[in-house]
């Protein structure tokens, strides 16, 4: 079993504090063999950190589109932000990328889904994010949850890293995968191991905006 984590940035997301060097260095001691790194609408982080390490990492992007955030794996090329739902899942469709969404029910956050408009995504997804350590109120964890299992759908977690002490925060244990294919099958199979990051997190991405601008 693989232990992964699906959801973290580096500091190509305006709101990290999370350097590539760092973020291999918190993965390795914290055990960790395969890594998705999701900074917001970009790959350039991924693709450097998967540079300095192929075997663990994987290139995906969080991607805004114009009703909520996806969270894609297995990017091959960058998906612009602000585009229609459907238009993003298309270009990612394209590139055999595997689709979640991000934290869908996170009511506090601007990436967050409108019910309706998550319902007509749903044929064209592979999963949701059915735990995000970054949620303030574990109410929007098992909204999220509970929506995937009315609607038989996988589920991925993640520790939504802007820090590296916050990697490996909430993770699954699979099979092996190399592929969107393969990680499909092995989902069924994967073995959640989650808690809730600290509200201080929020703080230091408040400070690594600011720092950016």
């Amino acid at each position: 079993m693989l232990k992964t984590e699906f959801h973290c940035h580096t500091c190509y997301s305006k709101d990290s504090l999370v350097t590539i060097q760092s973020l291999l260095r918190s993965c390795h001691k914290k055990g960790l063999q395969r890594l998705v790194v999701t900074d917001h609408n970009t790959i350039l982080g991924a693709q450097r950190a998967k540079q300095l390490d192929p075997e663990l990492v994987i290139i995906g992007e969080e991607i805004m589109t114009q009703e909520g955030e996806l969270l894609a794996a297995f990017v091959k090329e960058k998906v612009p932000a602000g585009l229609p739902p459907l238009e993003a899942i298309q270009i990612l469709r394209a590139q055999d990328a595997f689709i979640s969404v991000s934290h869908p029910f996170d009511a506090l956050r601007e990436g967050h889904w409108e019910t309706d408009a998550l319902l007509d995504i749903l044929p064209y997804v592979d999963a949701i994010e059915i735990f995000n350590a970054r949620c303030m109120s574990p109410e929007f964890n098992t909204r999220a949850a509970d929506f995937a299992q009315q609607h038989a759908l996988l589920g991925t977690v993640g520790s939504d890293a802007h820090t590296a002490g916050e990697i490996g925060t909430a993770t699954l244990s699979l099979p092996a995968f190399d592929d969107s294919v393969s990680l499909k099958k092995a989902l069924l199979l994967g073995q959640p191991n989650v808690r809730l990051s600290s509200p201080w997190v929020h703080l230091f991405s408040r400070y690594a905006a600011w720092r950016k601008r």
